[in-house]
């Protein structure tokens, strides 16, 4: 399968990059500096700002599917994800590319009190506005989407991710690898087609 992944040189999409190249797709880096490091193996770099719609445009022709983890890496006020989102979404249906996955959050389904009346007014509600109008964009189109919404991001060592519909409980973090391997799952197999799912690792025997 031919694959764009944008947001690229950022933590998933590196891992994202890293785990597709390795099953064999061909897989496009759209980043919008050079990467350092460089990409490992036979991955197609471009430049391009994916706000841009001429740009992102030209960067995805010709590609199977888009997968766009672009964040806005802040939880200030921002509108890097949705404004990225809906240029990817518009781009994709111009050029005839049906398949998107999009990020979101675990925490958009999070109803624990303390959260709910702490956490989230205090420091997270413009991020988790903003993953509310990144749903909204993906929705609205027509693509084959699919919205993953993984718990708190980690670097550690994969253990496997679960998915399923509804929020898991306790599911506290994610393995950007584990986020990473249920995208290439989720495009080989086309489970989880115009549905939102969470993703979570899972805990490790003890």
């Amino acid at each position: 399968m031919r694959i764009v992944v944008l947001g690229a040189g950022g933590q998933l999409g590196r891992e994202a990059v890293r785990i597709l190249s390795e099953r064999g797709h061909s897989v496009c880096a759209v980043v919008r500096r050079p990467p350092s490091p460089e990409f490992q193996g036979s991955v197609d770099v471009r430049l391009a700002d994916a706000r841009n719609r001429v740009d992102l445009r030209s960067a995805i022709s010709g590609f199977d599917a888009v997968v766009n983890v672009i964040g806005g890496g802040t939880v200030r006020k921002n509108d890097v994800a949705s404004t990225t989102s809906a240029v990817a979404v518009a781009a994709a249906k111009e050029v005839g590319v049906g398949r998107y996955v999009a990020i979101s959050a675990g925490m958009v389904a999070l109803d624990w009190p303390l959260f709910k009346y702490v956490l989230r007014p205090l420091i997270f509600r413009h991020i988790l506005a903003e993953h509310h109008r990144v749903e909204e964009i993906v929705k609205a189109s027509t693509l084959a989407w699919t919205i993953v919404r993984p718990t708190a991001l980690t670097n550690r060592t994969p253990t496997g991710y679960l998915a399923s519909l509804e929020l898991q409980p306790r599911a506290l973090v994610t393995s950007r690898a584990d986020v990473a391997a249920f995208i290439a799952d989720e495009l080989e197999n086309n489970s989880f087609v115009r549905r939102a799912v969470f993703v979570t690792s899972r805990k490790q025997k003890t």
